[in-house]
């Protein structure tokens, strides 16, 4: 077996293969790529909030700090969850439909995220998990008063993407390292959050699909785009 500190590699890489076959079946390609890019960013970011109490994995150059791996598992992450749909749904832009760009609302809300997880999870020391997840689900909520159109749209992602990350994390801690959430995890004595599925924390599969609902409405909702449904017609 590899050594572990090869593990947070292999899930971001096996999570890059995901974003590979997205993109591959997505109409959005270059959408994917800069989304992607600016999740690679925000994969080193996030760990500020998520080193001091929810895991420190063994990497390649340094433990406890930023690498390569959080930028590839966030530049794979940004585009599973946000374009899934499109490659997936079958559903189109609705192009005699549209409502002016949120560029602004939707700035405020990243910053009203970013907020939280720092006020919260640095501030009243609340676990990281529990704030990520309650976070993302209230953002998401936000958006689905303002667009019920996107509540389906986004549920499907979350879904979609939530039997992805179990596949992908299944091959990773409970098939090649199977202990590695007890020796580098401080979940074990979260309610909820430390329970495991298949090897795979709840905590995670939590992240992921919330993550997903989350940021599958980000261009709807910014960009003010509606989607219709494909009809599919014989020749």
């Amino acid at each position: 077996m590899l050594d572990d500190k090869y593990a947070y590699l292999i899930l971001s890489l096996l999570y890059l293969v995901a974003w590979l076959i997205v993109f591959a079946k997505s109409p959005w390609k270059s959408g994917m790529i800069k989304v992607g890019m600016v999740g690679g960013l925000m994969g080193i970011i996030a760990e500020v909030w998520y080193f001091h109490d929810y895991w420190k994995p063994p990497m390649l150059w340094k433990t406890g700090w930023p690498g390569i791996e959080d930028f590839i598992i966030g530049f794979a992450m940004f585009g599973v969850g946000g374009y899934i749909h499109s490659s997936f749904t079958k559903k189109e832009v609705d192009y005699e439909r549209q409502s002016p760009a949120k560029n602004r609302d939707f700035f405020f809300l990243w910053l009203l995220g970013c907020l939280s997880l720092t006020v919260f999870s640095l501030g009243f020391k609340i676990h990281s998990g529990y704030v990520t997840f309650l976070t993302f689900m209230g953002l998401a909520a936000y958006i689905w008063i303002q667009r019920p159109d996107l509540i389906r749209l986004s549920l499907i992602s979350g879904f979609a993407t939530l039997f992805i990350v179990i596949l992908i994390y299944y091959i990773t801690f409970g098939i090649l390292y199977p202990h590695f959430w007890d020796t580098y995890g401080m979940l074990n004595d979260e309610p909820i959050l430390g329970y495991k599925i298949l090897g795979i924390p709840v905590s995670e599969m939590l992240w992921h699909f919330s993550w997903a609902v989350l940021c599958s409405m980000f261009r709807g909702y910014r960009n003010g785009v509606y989607y219709k449904e494909t009809i599919l017609t014989k020749a």
